[in-house]
């Protein structure tokens, strides 16, 4: 556990995989450290997949900005078309390693029941 303040993160979250259960579908959904290799390769399509919506149009759209050339923005600003891979790779490896962590997040806010 890492203190933050007054109150503990538990990074848990990588070091067992839980289970959801949606208790009205009868729903239910793993995550694990699992997640981040799906996530590495699949990306927006395993938060689809997971019923994460809004994190999947969340991660196409953080990418969407690296696909347009940036040589229009001021000189002290200007991003070239050189830099777009390294930025969309750490994008990537954030979105990657974030993954359990938000999808835990999504499932307790949608109100899923963790399995013990």
């Amino acid at each position: 556990m890492i203190r933050q303040g007054a109150s503990w993160i538990d990074i848990s979250i990588y070091a067992r995989p839980r289970s959801f259960h949606e208790p009205f579908l009868k729903l239910t959904e793993v995550v694990g450290v699992q997640s981040c290799l799906w996530t590495f390769f699949f990306g927006p399509f395993l938060f689809w997949k997971k019923g994460a919506r809004g994190l999947a149009l969340l991660m196409v759209l953080s990418f969407t900005p690296l696909l347009h050339h940036f040589e229009a923005a001021p000189a002290r600003i200007s991003i070239g078309l050189s830099e777009a891979p390294y930025l969309s790779a750490l994008l990537w490896a954030a979105w990657v390693v974030m993954a359990p962590v938000l999808l835990v997040l999504h499932y307790r806010r949608k109100g899923w029941v963790e399995i013990p």
